[in-house]
């Protein structure tokens, strides 16, 4: 087992080469900069669904006579569990602690715009947020012994859905498997690794050839976990290597062809609205939520340069808030994260902005016009495999 053993200072160093921007957690505001002069405009949030369990693709990795109907039993595959619930409404706590103000405590439909991707466990994610989000008040409570009430959500049609790009956009899939097998940096990441596939394809009955997989794999055993079942002890033997590798999978999200595939939609939206609301439109809501994965929300970090490799917990948050400052009228962006389901938070310093915490908003949009796509150019790129 030693000879898996990697150097982490190593692979930080060659990450940094090779991906570029790449940020180191931090919780510390920057400088002397503070956010107390600015006022929140619109908020644009994307969170990653509950705990869940597994779906087919992760099980026909790992070869084992688990009667899937009962240890599922009553969630069913790739759906959310009581806990995966109980994290999302944590989320919607959240974002009322956070955006408390910003919008209304009354369910006002001109306050809000909530999308989901097309998957059972985001939709009841996101059902799960908007309960704590907005407990009816008084004017709004329909079941005196309910304390609930229904808000809705919109889901864009699955085949043309940019949210869930690597099942509709065949370009992202190319432009993966083309760092995987030609890139040399990446090939630099994978090299110590490679008893660790032969290992894990012995162990699991399937051929494990790239990080996706061992990826795959490492999802597995958190779903299984999911619904009390421990890891094989072969797994556990090598989880710190599984989680390594599933790192160095999430740094392909620095590469910037990738990055416009993978959230050039979302950022586009951000964008849109942010000029309409600098431009005078207050007619738009205020706070945009999506219920999504842990793509998402790396993809939109990544975008916006405040990404360190990881892969973003069940219930992480991610927001883009447009501010303006009192005094002088200008407007800026604030990256804010919450790595936990309800927090805490933590403001993330954009590189190359003069003032980090309240990136100036051209110079935002500067920073990030490559990573842009329409939806009406998403079809078109995601056909494009050069």
């Amino acid at each position: 087992m030693g000879s898996f053993v990697l150097l982490g200072a190593l692979v930080a160093a060659v990450v940094v080469g090779v991906w570029g921007r790449v940020v180191e957690p931090t919780n510390d505001v920057v400088g002397e900069h503070n956010l107390d002069d600015t006022e929140l405009v619109k908020a644009f949030a994307v969170f990653r669904h509950g705990d869940r369990t597994a779906d087919q693709e992760e099980l026909e990795l790992y070869s084992n006579n688990l009667n899937y109907n009962d240890v599922f039993f009553p969630y069913g595959m790739k759906a959310l569990t009581n806990k995966g619930k109980q994290r999302a409404y944590s989320v919607g706590e959240y974002l009322r602690n956070r955006y408390d103000g910003l919008i209304s405590k009354l369910y006002l439909p001109e306050d809000i715009a909530v999308r989901t991707t097309p998957y059972v466990r985001t939709q009841m994610s996101a059902l799960a947020a908007l309960a704590a989000l907005y407990p009816p008040m008084p004017e709004q409570k329909w079941n005196p012994t309910l304390d609930w009430q229904p808000i809705p959500y919109n889901t864009v049609e699955s085949s043309v859905d940019d949210l869930i790009y690597w099942s509709t956009c065949p370009r992202h899939g190319w432009l993966k498997n083309q760092i995987y097998e030609s890139n040399p940096e990446m090939m630099t990441l994978i090299k110590p690794h490679e008893e660790l596939f032969s290992y894990m394809s012995e162990h699991s009955g399937n051929n494990i050839t790239i990080p996706e997989h061992i990826f795959t794999l490492d999802n597995l055993f958190q779903t299984l976990g999911n619904v009390e079942i421990t890891p094989p002890q072969w797994a556990i033997d090598v989880m710190p290597q599984i989680k390594e590798m599933t790192k160095i999978k999430y740094t392909l999200l620095y590469k910037i062809k990738l990055i416009v595939v993978s959230t050039g939609v979302l950022l586009n939206e951000v964008l849109e609205v942010s000029e309409a609301a600098v431009s005078g439109n207050t007619e738009q809501p205020k706070l945009w939520l999506y219920s999504a994965h842990e793509n998402n929300v790396a993809a939109l970090m990544s975008a916006a340069g405040v990404f360190e490799a990881h892969q973003p917990s069940y219930g992480s948050t991610f927001s883009l808030e447009l501010r303006r400052h009192r005094t002088t009228g200008e407007y800026g962006f604030t990256a804010v994260y919450a790595r936990n389901a309800g927090g805490p938070e933590e403001i993330l310093p954009i590189p190359e902005c003069e003032n980090p915490i309240f990136c100036n908003y051209a110079t935002f949009v500067d920073l990030t016009k490559d990573s842009v796509l329409s939806r009406e150019d998403y079809q078109t790129q995601c056909r494009i495999m050069e």
